[in-house]
Formats: structure tokens, sequence, C-alpha cells
């Protein structure tokens, strides 16, 4: 009987799946088994054999992976020309096999590209059968699909697969002259969500090169008066309208098949007008009214410039217009494309949209309105965008329900929404300073711009800088009237983030529930429950949400996962997460991916993360960088390395006013310096918390509550190194501040601390006052704290369970977030103490073979350590330890 696959072997294998975009094919050779019925088995055989050899030669002419072969192959391709110039050359050789061999040989194929799940099996699976790579993903599927559709050597693809091998066609060389490519219209396959684009590649004498007919699992999305199952009806209905005047009662339904939440690209605004002012300013108000529709989608700006970047066109020069538009809303799936324009027709200004069908890129709808001179534009666009949104289904009701006039809810001055969109535009483009030039100059012009304070509001925020965010909040908030719906509840959620996390919670689970597919609530909802309420099962839930999306910002999502799944022990999880963060994209691509390599101790890894990782000299992430390079070194017991880099982030930060980054920098150098044992960092202890103190004073008129966290840990420092009493003033000054402040993230931390204190006056009723805070949000220090009292009240085997707990859980030392990894690396050295404290009560306890291997594991972590710290003076006085300390400085 073959013995199972242990479960550390299991999970080895799962760690190696990854997610990747890549292009799929699934071709099939036709009628197949009526081959071998003429053929006979012996003939068939070897027509076969010679039929995959050159199928496989092909592969890897064009870059082509075998992943499953059947009558036919699923393969894989990095790029679609790849995956069609495949195709086509397969088509051309078989047949002439075909020819060689008196035997009529057709094959069908199925191109489609995204996102999938790859694997390699182990060896010792593949020799039971399994096949060496895996691969899943709804790409599969759906390739599937697009092949059972085929007709006998036709290539179909998906739009995306289309849009990206039509861009690149090219490549295919002299053939290019024979190929032709063909549209067939949207396909709804059985077990496929969403309708499917379908086009057709071939060369001419050899493809079909016409659309495929519809099947039990795929039919083609026509509206429903030309489906062939209504062809009597319609004849009936053609002699009632014969019959009966009122014919437009009984006209056909829109051509696009617009739903609820279905998805639009607005496209540039053409404007024929002599006022240049229109060109920014009409086509931001233009986007502002339709996204306050809670029925129609407007794919963001953002959006479509990474669809650009990827179409290889320069987002801030290229015109969105009919061609360029209808490629983008293919991409990006959306159902319709909007073209808006205005014009001087008679004296009189037009403002005409126009509803494009993406697929064939013919008008479905067109309305006007008209007006007289410039202060009639806002109004009548307000007017046609009613008509458009009823146009695409929105009900009256709902319409009048959350249309405000553009003239509100924007500004009636043209040069200032003229400057509020070149600040989004900027904002686009990274550049924060320049937005906040241009959206002071708008507000400047119109100084009751609601929206442009949101966005003032909005960059401060993300800068750090919470007073002057506050400051724009609160003049966004004076003028709610100002604001779209979408935007007031927007506004609201941004002011609760002031406020306690309850006030927060609320306001963006009420964004999310009214405006699901914007992703602000999901997004702002996470941040939310992870760095203030320390609750990561909620967090990662909300997170996943949006980095499942195909929001802009979802590579930040995707960042943030990853850290929450290190944290809560997930580390197959988190590797994917990050992997995707950078696939997508999202800043500080290798700095937070870094505390997978921490948590692993990955030291060959992080050093490339490290050397990889460009800050743009942002000295926010160049501040981050060395912390977590002060991390890193502490993994590998180079301390004064780390205090090196803590020291230098210090520096970094005080020449950029960056206030508590210098003060979170300054507390981790002390706890290296405890690490050390350095004879001065006592003084040093007091005098950062004397001006840690100092700072607390203004901490809520700020908004800024990065010392009450300092503070609490440098209590704990203080407590566990003999200075009892400084440890009981700080807390003693923090009561009155952190009692009942409603954030979890204030409030557990110092709980901790106020049980620690008592382990001096009686250590057991520490143990039962530290196991009340004991729960899945606890933070990492609690157990630290645990551990301290458990070993002082003698409860050894509390103590080991505690210290066991501690070395397991590193993702959580590394990841957890407490006010910008304030902890993380007083974390990490918890964390190595409890490997030496358990490593001594196993010994105490007799069980020495399960002392030493924790003790080897710290040798190997610790085999480059620079000094003679007391850590490892501890460790070498145990039995079993190997590292030479005559070495060590």
């Amino acid at each position: 009987m073959t013995a199972a696959l242990p479960m550390h072997e299991v999970d080895r294998a799962a760690e190696t799946a990854t997610a990747v975009l890549r292009t799929l094919v699934v071709c099939d050779l036709v009628d197949s088994t009526a081959l071998v019925e003429r053929l006979g088995d012996q003939r068939a055989a070897e027509l076969f054999r010679r039929h995959d050899r050159l199928a496989r030669a092909l592969m890897q002419q064009h870059g082509g992976r075998e992943i499953d072969k059947t009558d036919g192959f699923l393969l894989m391709f990095e790029r679609p020309i790849q995956a069609v110039a495949f195709a086509l050359a397969y088509l051309r050789d078989i047949a002439a096999l075909g020819t060689a061999e008196q035997a009529s040989l057709a094959a069908r194929f199925g191109i489609h590209v995204g996102e999938v799940v790859v694997w390699d099996n182990l060896a010792q699976d593949v020799q039971k059968g399994a096949k060496p790579t895996e691969v899943e993903g709804l790409v599969k599927p759906v390739a599937a699909r697009l092949m059972q559709l085929a007709l006998p050597n036709q290539i179909l693809l998906s739009g995306v697969a289309y849009d990206i091998a039509h861009r690149a066609q090219g490549e295919l060389g002299e053939q290019l002259a024979r190929v032709r490519w063909r549209t067939h219209g949207r396909y709804r396959f059985k077990g496929v969500p969403d309708p499917v684009p379908v086009f057709e590649v071939g060369e001419e004498g050899v493809a079909p090169l016409k659309p495929p007919p519809w099947s039990g699992k795929a039919h083609r999305e026509v509206p429903f008066w030309r489906r062939p199952a209504t062809v009597v009806i319609e004849g009936v209905l053609l002699l009632v309208l014969i019959a009966i005047p009122a014919w437009y009662l009984f006209q056909p339904a829109p051509a696009i098949a617009f739903a609820n939440r279905d998805w639009v690209v607005v496209g540039s605004l053409k404007n024929l007008t002599s006022q240049k002012v229109f060109d920014d300013s009409l086509q931001t108000a233009f986007r502002v009214g339709l996204e306050q529709s809670r029925y129609v989608n407007v794919i963001p700006e953002l959006q479509v410039r990474s669809a650009l970047k990827r179409m290889e066109r320069d987002p801030a020069g290229t015109v969105l217009d009919r061609a360029t538009g209808a490629e983008v809303a293919l991409r990006e799936s959306a159902r319709a494309l909007i073209l808006p324009t205005i014009a001087e027709v008679g004296g009189r200004v037009r403002l005409t949209a126009e509803v494009v069908d993406p697929n064939t890129q013919t008008s479905v709808y067109s309305d006007s309105v008209d007006g007289v001179g410039e202060e009639s534009v806002l109004p009548s666009m307000d007017q046609l965008l009613k008509k458009m949104r009823g146009r695409l289904g929105e009900s009256i009701a709902a319409i009048g329900e959350t249309s405000a006039s553009l003239a509100d809810v924007t500004t009636k001055n043209f040069d200032a929404l003229k400057a509020y969109s070149l600040g989004l535009q900027a904002m686009a483009d990274g550049k924060g300073g320049e937005a906040i030039t241009l959206f002071n100059q708008a507000v400047s012009l119109d100084p009751d711009f609601a929206q442009a304070y949101l966005y003032l509001a909005n960059v401060y925020w993300t800068t750090g800088q919470r007073t002057k965010a506050h400051e724009y909040v609160l003049k966004a908030t004076r003028n709610l009237g100002r604001l779209s719906a979408r935007e007031k509840l927007s506004a609201e959620g941004y002011a609760a983030l002031f406020g306690k996390p309850a006030d927060m919670r609320e306001k963006w689970s009420l964004f999310e529930t009214l405006y699901p597919d914007a992703l602000s609530g999901q997004q702002n909802l996470a941040v939310v429950m992870w760095w203030f309420d320390n609750d990561l099962k909620r967090a990662a839930t909300e997170f996943q949400s949006v980095a499942d999306s195909r929001h802009p910002r979802r590579g930040y999502a995707w960042m943030s996962l990853g850290d929450i799944q290190l944290a809560m022990g997930s580390v197959a999880d988190a590797r994917k997460s990050f992997a995707m963060a950078r696939e997508v994209g999202a800043t500080q691509l290798y700095l937070d991916p870094l505390n997978l390599f921490i948590t692993t101790r990955d030291f060959k890894a992080a050093d490339q993360a490290l050397a990889r990782e460009d800050t743009h000299h942002f000295p926010a992430f160049e501040v981050e960088k060395q912390m977590r390079t002060a991390a890193l070194e502490v993994s590998r017991g180079r301390l004064p390395s780390a205090r090196a880099a803590v020291q230098s982030a210090a520096d970094i930060a005080e020449k950029a006013s960056l206030e508590p980054a210098r003060q979170r920098a300054r507390l981790v150098e002390i706890a290296i310096a405890f690490a050390l044992g350095d004879g001065h960092v006592h003084e040093s202890l007091k005098t950062y918390v004397e001006e840690e103190l100092g700072r607390s004073q203004n901490a809520a008129s700020n908004y800024d509550y990065s010392s009450y966290a300092n503070l609490t840990l440098a209590a704990m420092m203080a407590l566990r190194h003999d200075d009892t009493a400084l440890g009981e003033r700080v807390l003693a000054s923090l009561k009155p501040r952190i009692e009942n402040s409603g954030f979890f993230s204030l409030e557990q931390p110092y709980q901790t601390a106020l049980c620690e204190a008592g382990i001096a006056k009686d250590a057991t009723k520490a143990v039962a006052c530290l196991d009340a805070l004991l729960s899945d949000r606890a933070y990492f220090q609690t157990r630290v704290a645990l551990l301290r009292a458990s070993l002082a009240a003698g409860n050894g085997d509390r103590a080991l369970e505690t210290g066991r707990w501690l070395i397991e859980h590193r993702g959580r030392a590394t990841a957890e977030w407490l006010d910008q990894f304030v902890a993380q690396t007083p974390n990490l050295i918890a964390s190595d103490e409890a490997t030496i404290a358990v490593a001594e009560l196993l010994q105490k306890a007799g069980k020495n073979e399960e002392a030493a291997k924790l003790l080897q594991q710290f040798d190997e972590a610790w085999a480059g350590a620079e000094s003679a710290t007391p850590l490892l003076r501890r460790a070498q006085s145990l039995d079993g330890h190997s590292s030479d300390l005559s070495k060590k400085d």
C-alpha cells in the first residue's frame, strides 16, 4: 500500500501555485473517432503520432507549452499573437499531412486571454499519472466553449485575445497578406456568466470566415426581435402594425441589452465651438453627471488610462474617439461607449451624445439638446444626461432621485472647472504637488467648489498631512449642497476618518451598499478594519472584493491583502497576492513583499527585493525602505546594521519634516539598543518619552495619534527593563486619552501594558488579565507580555505554549499593522527571544532533542550575527548551541 503524501509536502506543492496572465488555446481534431473507424486502429495510431510530433514542433517554434492532451491539445502561450501564429501554421500543416496520408484532417480552435492559476505537480504525483503542469481559471472553460462553437478549420478568439493579437498582427510576417479577421458579435456560453465577444482569424481558402451556428451551449446575443424563435411572432406583429396606426407601441428592443450596473466608457468630448475652455471642463462635467447614477457605471478615468497604456498609446495625447473608445470598451468589458459633442448651430449651442455599440462601432442612440449662450450649457447637459440614462433603461424615478444640477455639484465657473479637470489628470499621473496647485486655483475661482475641496483633502490625507486634510474636509462638508449624492456620501466618509472607527465603518458600509461598483466603500472599509480594528478576516474579505475587480487601484488592495494574509499565517496566499500586486501595478512593488521574505527568513530574496525597490527619492518611501532594512537585519541577528538603518530613517524623516516617521524610527532604535545591551539606552528612553508626551498634547487637534501608540510601546519597554516607575507614569498619562476612545488599535495595546505593569505585584493575576485580552484580533505584543507574566508566575506550561505561538507566528510579528508597522522590529526581536526562552524551558523539562532543533534554527538564522548580544549569550549557555561567539565583536 502506498503511503499518503505528508501534509508538509502538500503545503509545499500548493505554495508553487501562481496567478499569471496567459493565453490559453484549446484545439480539437474534428471527427477523430470517425477517422479511426475509417482508417483502422494501426494506421490511425501512426497518423496521430505524426500529428502529435508536428503539433509539438510547432509549439516549440511559437513559444507554446503543452498542458493537456486528448484528441487535441490544451496549450498555454505568453502572448495571443503566438497562439494565432501557431493555430494558422497548424491548420496549414495538418492539411498537408492529411493530403499525404489520404485522410481529411480538420481542427477547430478556441483562444482566450486572462488570469490563470498555474502550478507544477510534485514528481511523485507525475509518476502516478498526474500532468506535469496544471492550469485553472475561468479562461480555460471560455477557451473550450469557443472551440466547441467553432466550425471545422475555424479559429475563434475572445474579444480581449482579438484586441491584443490584432494589434500585433505585423508579427505574422509574409502570411499576413492571406490572413483575414472577422467579428461575429457577442455570444452567451453555458456556464460563463458574461457574454463573450467572438472574433475569427484565418486564411482565405482554409478558414470558414463566417459566423458559427448557435447550439445548446452557445447562442449569439441579439435583440429579442431578431432571434429565430420569434420570426413567426414578428410576422403576426407586422400584420398588426399594418392594421393599427399605433405601430410605435411595438417597436423593437434596444440594440444594446443594457442592464442595471453595466459599464460604459465616456469618450473624449468633441468641441466644435470656438470656446477652448469647454475642452476639459465639459468632459469632466459629463462624467460627474453620469456618475450620479446608481444604474449606469462609468469606467474610471484611471482605468481608461491604464487600458491605453496596454494598447501602447499615450494616455495624455490620445483622443478617445469612436475607434479607440470602442477598443477600450471591449478591453474593459464595457457595454457601451458614449461620445459627447458640443457645437454652435444657427446661433445656438447644441450638446449631443451618442451611445455606441463597441462591437460594431455603430451609433445605437443619439440625443441632442439646444441652448442659448454659455450659461445654458450646464442646464442643457443636465437634460441630455437624463435622456441618455433613460435610453439605457434607468427608470424616471431613479433618475429624478439621483440627478442634481451640474452647476450645483460642480461649478458655474468654467475656468474653475477646467482647473479642477486638470487637477484630476495630475492626480492620475501621480503629480500630487501639481494637483494641489490646480485644485487650489479651482477653489480660488469658486470658493464654494466643494468637490475640489474634497480632492484636496484626499491628496493631503494620502500624504499623511492630516491637519490640512481635515481643514479641506470641513470646507467640503460645509457645502454638501454643492456635491452629488455619491460625492456627498464620500465626503461624509472622509469626515468620519477624523472621528471614531464606528462612524467610519457606518459611513463606508453605506457607500458600499449604495455604490457597490465604485469600490471606494470596500477599500476604505477594509482600511478601517485593518488599521483601527485589527479585524484581519473582515479586512481581507473587503480587500479581496477590490482585488478581484478591474478597479484601477486594485494593486494597493492586492498589496494590503498580502500583508493581512501574512499576519493570518497564510504564506502561500500572501506570495500570490504580492505577485498580483506587481502584475497589476502598485507603489512599493518590492518593499511591502519584503515582509514575506522577512517572515520566511529568505534573506537572499529580501536583499534582491530591496535592491529592486525604487523609491523615486520620495522621503516617505525612503524612510520605509530603511525601516524594512532594519527589520530584515534584526531577523538575521545583525543588530548594529539594523540600528544604522533606523538612524538613517530618522535623519531622512527629520529633513523632510515627517515628525511621526522620525519618532517611529527613534522608538525602534531604542528597541534595538535594548537588544544590544546598550548601557545608555535607559536615558534615551526617558528623553524619548518626554518628547512624545509633549507631542501627544496636540494629538487630538492634529488627528495624529501615533504618539499614543509609540508611548504605549515605550511603556512596555520600560516595564521589561526594570524601569517600572517610568512605565507606570506613561500609562497614567495615556489613561484619559486612550480609555473609551473607540480605537481598538489604541485600547488593546494600552490594556496589555496595564496588565503587564501588574507582573511585579502579582504575576498570576497578570496572566489572568492578559488571558482576558486574547482573541484573533489581539496584537502580537499581548502574547509577548503573556510569556513574560507566565515565566514570572512559574507557569512553565503556559509559558511554553505562548512561546511556541510567538515562534510560529512570525507572519503576525512582521506584517501586523499598528500605526505604520511601528511594532514590526520590536515584534521580531521578541519572536527570537521567545525561541531561546522556549529552548530553555524545553531543556529544563528534559526535552533536549526538541530544544536542539530550535537552537539549530536560531543558529542558522543568526549565522551572520555581528556582535555577541545578550540573546546570543543566553543561547550559548544552552546545550546544543553551535555558534562560535568568540568570533563576535
